[in-house]
C-alpha cells in the first residue's frame, strides 16, 4: 500500500482532507510524519485528528519502531489517533499514550466527522497552493500559457475550500484573508512565469504605519503590483479601527491585476483592483495613496509637471503622477528609489514640492530591500499640507528591525509625522 493508497483508505473512513509528509512548522526540516489526516473537533473546527507511520518490517524491524514517530507527531499536532501500517497492509492502531500497537482492519472513522470549518492559516494556505499548482499543471498539459489563468476559478471564495475528494470545507473570513495572501504571493514568486512584484512584508508594514491616520476613508495604490501595500493598510485600518472603506489598486499588468483581485477578494473590506495603466487612466483623488512605482520607468515623451516645467524622467513623472491624485489634506506614502532625492534633473521640481506640500519624512534605505535588486531606495511621506521640517534618516545593515513595529527608526519618524500615538 503506498502512501497514496494510505490517503485513500483514510479518505474512505471519512477523512476528507489527508496530507502526505506535510511541513510541520516547530519540527526539525529533517523529519516529517508520513501522513496526517484531519477532522472536526468537538466544536466543529478542522484540526489535526489522525497520524500514519509506515513501516517496513524486516527481520529486526517490529511495528513498534513507528511509535516514537507517533509521539512525536502527537506532541507537536496534537493529534487523537495514531496508526503504523507495516508491510502496505497491516494496520496497528496506538493506545492514547502511544506505547503499545493493536493490530486493526484500518482507520477508525472521525468521530465528529471529517468536514470542520478552516480555522488554520497553514492548512489553508497548503489548500490553495496545491489547488494553484494543479491549475498550472493542467494548463501546461493543454499546452496554455500559465499567465491565462482564470483566477475567479481558484479556491478563493466565501464558500469554502475544495480538498482532494471535492468537498468544501468552510473556513472564517480571517483565516481566507491571510491565507490567500500567504498562498497567492508565494506561488508568484516561485512561479518560472510569474515576473511579479512584491514588496517585503516589513516595507509594506511600515508603509501602513506611516498611513496610519489618514486611512479613515479610502485607500489608492496606482502601481499596486500583488497588492502588499494595500493589504498591510488594510490590516492596519482593521485593528486600529480607522475607518476605511474603500479600496482602489491599479495595475498596469494584467496578470498581475487578477493575482491581485483573487486575494482582494478575500479582503475584509471592499477592494476593486483594474487593470489599466496609471499615467494615463482617469483615477480618482484619494485621502490616502500608498505605492511603490516602477523604477526607472522608461517614458519616450516629455510629461508636464505640477511646477509647469517637463521630463522624461520617468522616475518624476510617477511621483508627480501620484501627487496628482492626492485629496485635499491627503497622504502619500511611496517607496521610491533614491535618486529622486538628489538627481540634479529634479532640483526644480523638489525646491517646488518642498514650497508646496509637507515632505513630511524620508527613510533611507540600504541596497536589499527592493527584492532581487541592489538598488538603495527611500520611503517617503508627503502630505498635502503646508510646508514644515522634514524627518531624515539613513538606516544601516539593521534596517528591517529598525522599520520594524517597534523599531527606533520608525517611531521616531512616526513621532515627527502625527505626534504621539495613543
Amino acid at each position: 500500500m503506498s502512501a497514496q493508497s494510505i490517503r485513500d483508505t483514510l479518505v474512505r473512513a471519512g477523512y476528507e482532507f489527508v496530507q502526505l509528509e506535510p511541513r510541520i512548522p516547530d519540527a526539525k526540516a529533517s523529519w516529517s510524519p508520513d501522513v496526517v489526516a484531519w477532522a472536526a473537533d468537538a466544536g466543529g473546527t478542522l484540526v489535526p485528528w489522525a497520524v500514519v507511520e509506515t513501516k517496513k518490517q524486516y527481520a529486526a524491524v517490529q511495528p513498534e519502531a513507528g511509535l516514537p514517530a507517533l509521539a512525536r507527531a502527537r506532541d507537536l499536532l496534537g493529534t487523537v489517533d495514531h496508526y503504523v501500517v507495516v508491510n502496505d497492509t497491516e494496520w496497528f492502531r496506538a493506545d492514547p499514550g502511544i506505547q503499545r500497537l493493536e493490530r486493526v482492519d484500518g482507520p477508525i472513522p472521525p468521530p465528529n466527522g471529517g468536514e470542520g470549518e478552516i480555522t488554520d492559516v497553514d492548512l489553508a494556505s497548503s489548500l490553495i497552493s496545491e489547488d494553484l499548482w494543479k491549475t498550472a499543471f493542467r494548463a501546461r498539459d493543454r499546452g496554455a500559457p500559465v499567465v491565462d489563468y482564470v483566477w475567479a476559478d481558484a479556491q478563493l471564495t466565501h464558500g469554502g475550500l475544495r480538498t482532494a475528494t471535492g468537498a468544501r470545507l468552510p473556513i472564517t473570513n480571517e483565516v481566507l484573508w491571510q491565507a490567500s495572501r500567504r498562498s497567492i504571493v508565494d506561488f508568484e514568486r516561485r512561479s518560472k512565469e510569474a515576473g511579479i512584484y512584491t514588496s517585503p512584508k516589513v516595507v509594506a508594514q511600515a508603509v501602513a504605519q506611516l498611513a496610519g491616520p489618514r486611512l479613515t476613508w479610502d485607500l489608492l495604490d496606482p502601481f499596486c503590483g500583488a497588492g502588499s501595500f494595500l493589504w498591510e493598510a488594510i490590516d492596519y485600518a482593521q485593528e486600529h479601527r480607522t475607518g476605511l472603506n474603500t479600496v482602489l489598486g491599479y495595475d498596469i499588468n494584467v496578470r498581475t491585476a487578477e493575482v491581485a483581485r483573487a486575494i482582494g477578494n478575500a479582503a475584509p473590506v471592499p477592494v476593486e483592483i483594474v487593470a489599466a495603466d496609471a499615467l494615463s487612466a482617469d483615477l480618482p483623488l484619494s485621502t490616502c495613496v500608498v505605492s511603490a512605482p516602477p523604477f526607472g520607468l522608461r517614458v519616450p515623451e516629455h510629461h508636464e509637471l505640477l511646477d509647469g516645467s517637463s521630463t522624461r524622467d520617468g522616475d518624476l513623472i510617477v511621483l508627480d503622477r501620484i501627487l496628482r491624485l492626492l485629496g485635499s489634506g491627503g497622504r502619500a506614502v511611496l517607496h521610491m528609489p533614491v535618486g529622486v532625492t538628489f538627481r540634479s534633473t529634479g532640483e526644480q521640481y523638489r525646491r517646488f514640492l518642498a514650497s508646496r506640500f509637507r515632505i513630511a519624512a524620508i527613510l533611507g534605505l540600504p541596497s536589499g530591500a527592493v527584492a532581487g535588486t541592489g538598488i538603495r531606495s527611500v520611503l517617503m511621506v508627503i502630505d498635502d499640507a503646508p510646508s514644515t521640517d522634514t524627518f531624515v534618516a539613513q538606516l544601516g545593515e539593521d534596517w528591517e528591525s529598525q522599520l520594524a513595529p517597534g523599531g527606533a527608526a520608525l517611531e521616531a519618524a512616526l513621532a515627527h509625522i502625527d505626534g504621539p500615538r495613543p
